[in-house]
C-alpha cells in the first residue's frame, strides 16, 4: 500500500482562507453595488437630461406662442365685445317705440264732434319706455265737456290692453268762448289738453313710494 503525504496542506489551507476571506467578498459586494448606483447615476443623470432638452424645446415653442396667444386673446375680446353690441343694438331696434300704430288709434278713437289741434310725444327709459303724449283740442256738442271726456276714458280703455300702467288725464278742460256749426245747429264748445302716458317693455314699472304723514 502507497502512503502519500501531503506536505502542502498549511499552504492549500491558507489560499483556501484566502478565497473565503469575509472582508474581502465584502468589498466585491460593495463594488457592485457601487457599480449599480453608478450605473443608476448615469441613466438617471441621461435621463435629466433628457428631461432639460425637452423643456427647452417646450419652453422655446411656448415664448413662440405666447404672443399669438395674447393677439388672439385680445381680437377675442373685441369681438366679444362687438357681439354684444351687436346683440343690444337688435334688441333696441326690435322694442323700439312706433307712434304710427298710436297715432292711428287715437285717430279711430276721436269722434266727429272733436278736432285735434295739437299733438306731441316724449319718449324715456330704454328696458322699460315711458310714453307720454300730449293732446290739444276742441270739443262741441250740447255738453262739450262730457265729449271731451268720453275721449279721455276711451283712449285709456283702448291703450290698457296693449300698454302697461295707462294714465288718461286732463292737464286743462275749460268751457270755449266761441260756437261751432254742427249738423245745422249752432254748438258750444269746450277746450281740452289730455295727457295720456303709457309703458312699454318687458318689466313693469316700480310703483311710486309714499311717503307716510
Amino acid at each position: 500500500m502507497a502512503l502519500r503525504l501531503n506536505l502542502y496542506h498549511e499552504v492549500i489551507k491558507a489560499k483556501a482562507l484566502k478565497r473565503r476571506d469575509p472582508l474581502k467578498i465584502s468589498i466585491y459586494v460593495l463594488s457592485a453595488i457601487a457599480a449599480l448606483c453608478a450605473g443608476w447615476y448615469l441613466f438617471q443623470l441621461v435621463n435629466m437630461h433628457n428631461l432639460t432638452a425637452d423643456l427647452k424645446r417646450v419652453k422655446g415653442d411656448y415664448d413662440k406662442l405666447e404672443p399669438l396667444a395674447k393677439a388672439a386673446k385680445k381680437q377675442e375680446d373685441a369681438l366679444t365685445q362687438q357681439g354684444k353690441l351687436s346683440v343690444q343694438l337688435e334688441k333696441r331696434m326690435e322694442s323700439r317705440f312706433y307712434w304710427a300704430p298710436v297715432l292711428a288709434e287715437i285717430m279711430q278713437l276721436v269722434p266727429r264732434e272733436v278736432q285735434i289741434t295739437r299733438m306731441g310725444g316724449d319718449v324715456t327709459g330704454d328696458t322699460i319706455r315711458r310714453c307720454t303724449l300730449t293732446i290739444d283740442g276742441l270739443s262741441a256738442g250740447t255738453d262739450p265737456r262730457k265729449v271731451a271726456e268720453d275721449l279721455r276714458t276711451s283712449i285709456a280703455d283702448k291703450f290698457s290692453v296693449k300698454y302697461k300702467n295707462v294714465t288718461s288725464t286732463f292737464k286743462m278742460l275749460e268751457d270755449g268762448t266761441e260756437t261751432v256749426m254742427l249738423d245745422g245747429k249752432q254748438m258750444s264748445t269746450a277746450t281740452f289738453a289730455i295727457n295720456v302716458q303709457l309703458y312699454t317693455g318687458d318689466d313693469k314699472p316700480a310703483a311710486p313710494v309714499r311717503k307716510k304723514k
